[in-house]
């Protein structure tokens, strides 16, 4: 099977996938915060409160992550979304950040989720890839979440393949 090409480092092909799938009036339904900025108390949803950027593990990324999305806080999802070089959110332009948060969030939609490995595949880098099936009413997709190692050890959602869950986002 191949993979579709990464957006990671570029950050694009989200807002790409915005246009082709019409997932523009999921925007009205997320509420963004205004405190993104790092170092800020990381909000509840979190699983490790003495340090809100990343998560311990490649797993504790990904559960973080769609946490966030189905509890629509873009923050979480700021702190946990990024590459090798740490969070997203110190990275892009805070307007450019929230359109691509709402867009992965609103095709992150789900009932409920769940692992369809016992373990990540290794990847490149030290990467590790994950394979899920997202639950949303009678619908369901498998998907992959690509997760990646930056500063202090800490796990990041570096990539998801979208294309698959377009059909979540209505």
């Amino acid at each position: 099977m191949q993979r579709p090409p990464r957006w990671n480092g570029g950050w694009v092909w989200v807002l790409g996938l915005a246009g082709a799938t019409g997932v523009s009036g999921c925007m009205r339904t997320v509420q963004s915060s205004e405190t993104s900025i790092p170092g800020v108390a990381a909000p509840a949803v979190r699983s490790d409160p003495t340090n809100p950027i990343g998560a311990v593990t490649g797993t504790a990324a990904v559960q973080g992550f769609l946490k966030a999305a189905k509890a629509q806080d873009l923050q979480t999802m700021s702190a946990i979304w990024g590459t090798t070089k740490g969070a997203a959110r110190d990275q892009m332009k805070r307007d450019d950040l929230e359109k691509r948060l709402i867009i992965m969030q609103c095709t992150l939609t789900h009932d409920r989720w769940g692992f369809l490995d016992d373990r990540p595949r290794l990847q490149t880098g030290g990467r590790q890839e994950f394979q899920i099936e997202l639950f949303q009413g009678e619908r369901s997709a498998k998907t992959s979440i690509l997760t990646v190692s930056g500063p202090d050890g800490r796990w990041f959602v570096e990539d998801i393949n979208l294309l698959p869950l377009k059909e979540f986002c209505r």
